[in-house]
């Protein structure tokens, strides 16, 4: 074990010396946060709609359907309860609640108008603005369409306490688990290939140590530079941006060593099947680059054609930044991300018998 700790303070007294890995590995990723957070790309003018449809009938089919062209409307469907609760915590602008005697035809005699119910978040102003206004019109239109004077259908507008949810909020940990899947990708594949190309590994095996504490050694290492390059990253976050975490630092901190778990056995995976420096690049951003942009890194992966989303649900980093989300932005407990942590669990097996497979030290 003594071995193990001098070779890993070794390896990261190594690392603080190399400018390129200091660069892309904590700069990069500073560089993406400040970038992103200053454009603040989540400020456009759409509208986060979920619907909780009590009815579903064609009236109320046909009903979403023209909610769906409108352009403004980005629409979610779900329960009442859901809905209400990704509303609460910043996950939607808007909910409208269908009632079950939804209908779009003229009120019987003594009878009342279905009312829809508009759930607004007092996090939201300026969109339940938007969103009223717009159901509003569309509501005297199809009233008048049908009765050219009576409303056939009311709405009525209930306001919630919301969280204020802003794009630097979302942003920052996608950033974080794209920062832990190119230490663990990335650099694990360009570090072993050219050293193996160098001849230093062989070298590195003639002297005591064994192949065993030689891995345990960059296991170690890279687990250590995931948790600080999270701890510096959420405090340039909190301090540049005044991003809240709301959940525990510590559980945080668990997912991020899962996360590196994962990402270090796929590395090493990955490793294993490059043989020069030149085919590590290619060979990484393949792996890399469909991750980062239909895992919810920089934006939401509902923004994903239809047809992807079944391949983006299951990827590694979904599954990463799924949980470092919902701990940073939503207050989750470990039991309240368990399908994540066992998403994580899964991938750790698979990345870890294909590493197995494919790794070669020399």
């Amino acid at each position: 074990m003594s071995q193990v700790l001098r070779y890993t303070v070794m390896l990261l007294r190594s690392y603080t010396r190399d400018r390129t890995a200091l660069f892309f590995g904590f700069f990069f990723p500073l560089i993406f946060m400040v970038l992103f957070g200053i454009l603040n790309l989540g400020a456009v003018g759409h509208v986060n709609l979920g619907i909780a449809d009590e009815a579903k009938n064609a009236d109320s089919e046909r009903f979403i359907s023209t909610l769906s062209g409108i352009e403004t409307f980005k629409i979610t469907k779900g329960t009442r309860a859901a809905e209400s609760a990704s509303l609460e915590a910043g996950d939607r602008d808007l909910v409208l609640v269908i009632p079950s005697d939804f209908r779009i035809a003229p009120a019987r005699a003594g009878a009342a108008t279905p009312t829809l119910t508009l759930l607004t978040s007092s996090a939201r102003p300026e969109q339940g603005v938007i969103g009223s206004a717009i159901l509003t019109q569309l509501v005297d239109q199809m009233s008048f369409a049908v009765t050219q004077t009576a409303p056939v259908i009311t709405l009525q507008r209930q306001e919630v306490a919301g969280r204020n949810l802003r794009y630097v909020d979302f942003l920052t940990p996608g950033i974080l688990g794209m920062t832990i899947m190119q230490l663990g990708i990335s650099s694990v594949a360009f570090a072993f290939v050219v050293d193996r190309q160098r001849g230093v590994i062989r070298r590195i095996m003639a002297t005591p140590i064994s192949r065993r504490n030689f891995l345990a050694a960059h296991v170690l290492e890279r687990l250590i530079l995931a948790v600080l390059q999270v701890l510096i990253l959420l405090g340039v976050a909190v301090l540049m941006f005044k991003v809240q975490v709301v959940g525990s630092i510590l559980v945080l901190l668990v997912v991020t060593v899962l996360g590196a778990m994962l990402f270090l056995s796929l590395g090493f995976a990955v490793t294993g099947l490059v043989a020069t420096e030149n085919a590590a690049a290619p060979v990484t951003q393949l792996v890399t680059l469909p991750q980062m942009f239909l895992s919810g890194v920089f934006f939401s992966r509902d923004a994903a054609p239809a047809f992807l989303k079944p391949i983006a649900d299951v990827l590694p980093l979904t599954y990463l930044n799924d949980a470092l989300r919902s701990v940073s932005t939503g207050g989750a407990g470990l039991g309240d991300i368990g399908p994540q942590i066992l998403g994580l669990v899964a991938w750790i097996v698979v990345s870890f018998v294909l590493a197995f497979r494919f790794f070669r030290l020399d």
